[in-house]
Parts: C-alpha cells; sequence; structure tokens
C-alpha cells in the first residue's frame, strides 16, 4: 500500500506540466489567431483594397467617367500605380479635348464651305435685284417680280440660318401638340411643289383616313423633316429629266407613323451610304449644306424615332422616317384637329 501511494503522488508534478502545456499551446493559438486577423485587416487595408479601387478606377474611366476617385493610400507599390494612372488619365483627357478641340475646327470650317456657296448666292441675289429697284424705269410688274426675286432669297437665307440652329440645338426645344400627320404631310409637300428643285418632279402622296394619323409631336419639326426628304428626293431624280417621280405614303400604326418617301432616280452613291446621315455630306449636289437627311433624322429622333434608307438601286430608292405617335397622359381622341382634316380624297399628284 505505502508503494502505490508513491506511485500515485509521482504522477501530480506531470499531470500540472501538461496543464501549463495545455495553457499555453491555447494561448500561442489566440495569439496566432489574432495576429493572423490583424494580419489579414492590414492586408485588406493596404494592399486588397487599393488595388481594388484602383481597378474600380480603370473600369470607370473606360466607361467614361473621369472623376472617379483614385485611391492615394496603401504599400508604396499601390501609391505608384496611383500616381502613374492619375497621370496617364490626365494626359487621355488632354488628347480629347485635343481631338475634340480640332474635330470642332474641321466641323466649323465644312460647315462655312457647305454653306458660304448658297449664302453667297442669296445675299448676290439680294443685292443685285436691290440696284435694279434703284432704277426709276421699271414698270410696277416689273418691281413685283425684284421683290418676289428677293423674298425668295431672303426666305432661302433664313431657311439655311434656321437648319443650323436646329442642328445645333438639343432636344429640349421641341414643343408638342396635337396635330393631324396627314395635315403635316400636306404642308409639306405644298411648300416642296413651290421649291426650284421640284420642278418637273411628280409628287404623289397615300395616306387614307387623315383622321385616323393623330400625333403629339413638334408639328413644325415633323414638317420640316418630311420637307428635307422630299427636297432630297426632289434632286436625286432631277437628272432624269421629266419622268422624276417621288411617292409618299403614310403608314399608321398603334404607336408610331411611318412615312415612306421613294422616288425613281439613280439610287445612293455606294460610297456614302454608310456615312449618309452625318451632317455636310452632299455627294453629287450642287449645291445644298448636306444638313438635310442629318436634320430629319435628329428630328426624328427627338421624336422616338429614326430615319433610315429602306432601300436604293437605279429607279427605286426608298427612305423611311418612323416617329412615335406619343401617347401618354393625352388622349388620343383629344388630338384630332378637324379644322385642318384634309377632305376625303387620299390620293394627291
Amino acid at each position: 500500500m505505502p508503494l502505490q501511494l508513491v506511485v500515485l503522488k509521482s504522477f501530480g508534478p506531470a499531470e500540472r506540466s501538461i496543464s501549463r502545456i495545455d495553457r499555453m499551446i491555447l494561448i500561442v493559438g489566440l495569439l496566432a489567431l489574432v495576429s493572423g486577423t490583424l494580419l489579414m485587416i492590414f492586408v485588406s487595408r493596404f494592399v486588397t483594397r487599393p488595388l481594388e479601387e484602383l481597378s474600380a478606377s480603370v473600369r470607370a474611366f473606360g466607361l467614361g467617367d473621369v472623376r472617379h476617385r483614385v485611391p492615394r493610400y496603401g504599400t508604396q507599390e499601390v501609391r505608384q500605380l496611383s500616381s502613374a494612372f492619375t497621370g496617364m488619365r490626365s494626359e487621355i483627357q488632354k488628347a480629347n479635348l485635343a481631338v475634340l478641340e480640332s474635330e470642332r475646327l474641321a466641323t466649323i470650317g465644312r460647315m462655312a464651305s457647305s454653306v458660304s456657296h448658297d449664302l453667297r448666292h442669296y445675299l448676290a441675289a439680294i443685292y443685285a435685284n436691290s440696284e435694279f429697284l434703284a432704277s426709276d424705269r421699271l414698270s410696277m410688274q416689273e418691281r413685283s417680280e425684284i421683290f418676289s426675286d428677293i423674298r425668295a432669297a431672303v426666305n432661302g437665307t433664313t431657311d439655311m440660318i434656321e437648319s443650323l440652329l436646329i442642328f445645333s440645338r438639343t432636344g429640349g426645344a421641341v414643343r408638342r401638340s396635337p396635330e393631324l400627320m396627314a395635315t403635316l404631310l400636306e404642308r409639306a409637300a405644298a411648300v416642296v411643289k413651290a421649291h426650284p428643285d421640284a420642278e418637273g418632279v411628280a409628287l404623289e402622296m397615300h395616306y387614307g383616313d387623315p383622321s385616323e394619323t393623330s400625333i403629339i409631336a413638334d408639328g413644325k419639326q415633323i414638317e420640316r423633316a418630311i420637307s428635307n426628304l422630299l427636297v432630297n428626293a426632289c434632286q436625286a431624280v432631277r437628272c432624269i429629266g421629266k419622268d422624276g417621280k417621288v411617292v409618299i405614303t403614310l403608314e399608321t400604326h398603334e404607336n408610331s407613323i411611318v412615312v415612306n418617301v421613294m422616288d425613281n432616280g439613280p439610287g445612293v452613291p455606294e460610297k456614302i451610304r454608310e456615312s449618309l446621315f452625318e451632317p455636310f455630306v452632299s455627294e453629287g449636289k450642287q449645291k445644298g449644306t448636306g444638313l438635310g437627311l442629318t436634320l430629319a433624322n435628329c428630328i426624328a429622333a427627338e421624336h422616338g424615332g429614326a430615319v433610315v434608307l429602306l432601300s436604293s438601286r437605279p429607279g427605286e430608292t426608298i427612305f423611311q422616317m418612323k416617329v412615335a405617335r406619343g401617347f401618354g397622359a393625352a388622349d388620343a381622341g383629344n388630338s384630332e384637329r378637324h379644322d385642318q382634316v384634309i377632305p376625303d380624297e387620299n390620293v394627291r399628284t
């Protein structure tokens, strides 16, 4: 028995030693866990997060956001990368501004070159006819004809200036009101028939029941867009002589109205089809600013649509203008303007 007690007592120091070792291991594990957590926080704060922010800044700049914040903290390498990216972004912005400025000057130059010929023509007509009016040997009929020429030149100059203003303005200037598309089509055709480029060209219109062509739009702008398409078509068929023909059709849909302008001219030259709606493109025309199709497309876009070249080949070219009817809070039935309804005849020549 005494021997057994001695043996049991000898295990006491060993157990206490094992307990101290366990506590030390636990403390070391906790310290390692805390140190690892702190290290991860440090790495995230000074390495990972700045890199993520820098990556986000690069993506934002690629999407056009030049004001996205670039991280200014982190490790030395990350700060160097941020500084290099900031400098590169600044240089790219300066280069873009220089390109935009050169494009602006080039556009102004093309506009001046395109407009100057017609503007000089109008001013020369006004000046020459004004000198004729100074003569006291003219009859009243001759004076009336000269006044008519001066009025036409002034109207041409005004239209040119207005076209340039429309080209430069924003969609905020659109004033919408209830209109009948058939009425706008008739008005545009009446204006074009009096245009010198429409002389000898047969114009036909097909649009069905005018009361079904109601639309909420800026009537004057839609008229101008249609007029530009018609004048463009008339200019295209002038070269074929007395057989020139332009046909306008109107298609009504639930949410949109489509205007098709077809001519029997030689077709759109292949080399300008890709740039047809860019400003100052006027292939093969002796006069004009080259803004007609551009303005028509801009006006259509402001009304939720577009102008497209549907097809073009010798003997048949079709331009299509689609605009949204614009019915929202306004009641479609209130958009009918009965004082402007065209007579039942739906084909005009």
